[in-house]
């Protein structure tokens, strides 16, 4: 499936993971999110949905991603889990560290057909700007099962 195929199931995706957030909606923000993958070499761009805590500190911000790159088209769903530490009063910038549980369906351009990996990855990051409106992320993620790409490094911004 090329790039310009796989487009409609990704806008899907989205669509589906902002509905089923509904009930929630009046406390979920969203965002966008842009970045690159390591084996297999990327370009990711999507969006996420950011939730108020589940617990003092701890977030579930689920995602999805289109990448393009290296003869092949994946989409990922990650299912994030984060504890965000608090580092002095007032400061607008909270490290995080957490992980997460992903799908990743991916096409390569020549035969073979297409395959989906369920894999677990961790994760830790910075989440900053809380205070000025539109916080923003940067985030390294490591797979821990060999069923996703090695790394993920992402940046984002919540609206």
């Amino acid at each position: 499936m090329t790039a310009r195929r796989a487009l409609p199931f990704f806008l899907l995706a989205l669509v589906v993971l902002a509905l089923a957030a509904a009930p929630a909606l009046a406390n979920t923000s969203g965002g966008i999110r842009a970045g690159l993958s390591v084996d297999p070499d990327q370009f990711l761009f999507g969006g996420q949905l950011n939730f108020d805590p589940v617990g003092k500190n701890v977030y579930i911000v689920p995602s999805a991603e289109i990448g393009l790159g290296d003869d092949l088209t994946t989409l990922s769903f990650n299912g994030d889990v984060q504890y965000r530490f608090h580092v002095s009063q007032g400061s607008s910038v909270r490290p995080y560290a957490g992980g997460g549980l992903s799908v990743y369906w991916f096409d390569p351009d020549g035969p073979g057909g297409s395959d989906t990996n369920v894999g677990v990855d961790i994760l830790g990051g910075i989440f900053f700007g809380e205070a000025k409106g539109n916080p923003m992320f940067v985030d390294v993620k490591l797979d821990i099962t060999d069923e996703l790409p090695d790394w993920k490094f992402v940046f984002g911004v919540n609206f």
